[in-house]
């Protein structure tokens, strides 16, 4: 159904959609983040500022120019593209059998990277942690994904600027197999007659104290900002770090978190100096949106939404647009199967004076 809305006009004749208008500017996190109980669903009352796009999907990326969004509809599922100014969505992997979708990424080009099994495992765990490959489709979406013969763990950093993307692999040791270092690299996807090749692959940093995911490239693209989990270590599964790595020295910074929170990194702000960060006492039981000023001195967290005061509620994989006016990012309930599934894309408009 196409998107209706009306209009708000400000001074200077710059008009923004209703909705659009002050949404919350955040305030400090606390020691904890406890479950509320508020009643209803927060996906019908969302506050000012915030809209349901699509009551399916999960996983969205802004697309160069910011005008479109794509997402996974669901883990294993096809990815999807909704058009911000038609309000329309399009699958665009329906055309092309598959063994489903985890990931779908705009490069700089506008063709489009994605990440998913080529063959499935035995098991869920096995093909999420052994079996997840990228894939190349042109920008039209009419064409078979190609394979890039890539394993990865987890996500990929795409560049705003260059086909230049990273990625980490996951070293494993012992019976039964556990992490024992991952491996980030960083490659360039080449375009070329229709189809496309990962070249000039080469090794960013290896890290044995924890698990590292890439996750976005820094200003200049002199570096990653990335997750880093240490698995088993707090409610919900994993405790968490966010660092940094500067690929002329090799050197990682690390941003600390407070010891009861759960703070994944996720999108950076264009300017590199803030980043969105998944943050919960327990995030198998509900999370929020905060906003992580990359000070590795003072790394402040503010907390952007309350999806949590209803209790087993999250939102996740939280995006910023490329103009850092606004943010997308997946809501659903906190009982899931699996890390990254939600149940609806919702866009945020952060104040101009954010």
């Amino acid at each position: 159904m196409k998107a209706t809305f009306a209009l708000f006009c400000v001074t200077r004749m710059i008009c923004t959609p209703a909705w659009a208008q002050d949404f919350s500017r955040g305030d400090p996190v606390g020691a904890t983040m406890p479950l509320g109980s508020r009643a209803g669903d927060p996906t019908l009352e969302m506050p000012p500022g915030q809209r349901l796009l699509s009551a399916f999907g999960e996983r969205p990326v802004f697309s160069p120019d910011g005008k479109k969004i794509a997402f996974i509809g669901k883990s294993y599922g096809d990815a999807f593209e909704y058009d911000l100014t038609t309000g329309r969505t399009r699958n665009l992997t329906a055309h092309a059998p598959s063994e489903g979708f985890l990931r779908v990424h705009y490069l700089a080009d506008g063709s489009f990277l994605l990440l998913g099994p080529h063959l499935p495992g035995k098991t869920r765990e096995e093909t999420r942690f052994g079996r997840i490959q990228m894939f190349w489709m042109d920008a039209s979406a009419t064409h078979a994904p190609v394979p890039l013969k890539m394993g990865v763990f987890e996500g990929v950093a795409v560049s705003r600027s260059s086909n230049l993307i990273a990625w980490s692999q996951m070293k494993l040791e012992g019976t039964p197999p556990r992490p024992a270092a991952t491996v980030v690299q960083t490659g360039v996807v080449k375009v070329h007659d229709g189809t496309a090749t990962l070249e000039n692959v080469r090794e960013a940093v290896t890290t044995t104290d924890c698990s590292v995911e890439a996750q976005d490239f820094l200003p200049g693209d002199r570096g990653l900002l990335m997750p880093c989990y240490h698995f088993g270590t707090m409610p919900g599964g994993a405790s968490t770090e966010v660092v940094s790595v500067d690929f002329a020295t090799r050197a990682i910074t690390r941003y600390p978190t407070p010891k009861s929170l759960y703070g994944e990194v996720e999108g950076i702000f264009p300017d590199g100096k803030r980043a969105l960060v998944e943050c919960a006492q327990d995030r198998s039981a509900g999370m929020d949106i905060c906003v992580l000023d990359l000070d590795p001195a003072k790394p402040r967290y503010t907390r952007m939404t309350h999806i949590a005061d209803y209790g087993r509620w999250k939102y996740g994989n939280p995006v910023v647009s490329p103009d850092g006016r606004f943010i997308a990012a997946q809501v659903g309930p906190a009982d899931v199967p699996d890390a990254g599934v939600g149940q609806g894309i919702v866009l945020m408009t952060l104040a101009r004076d954010f």
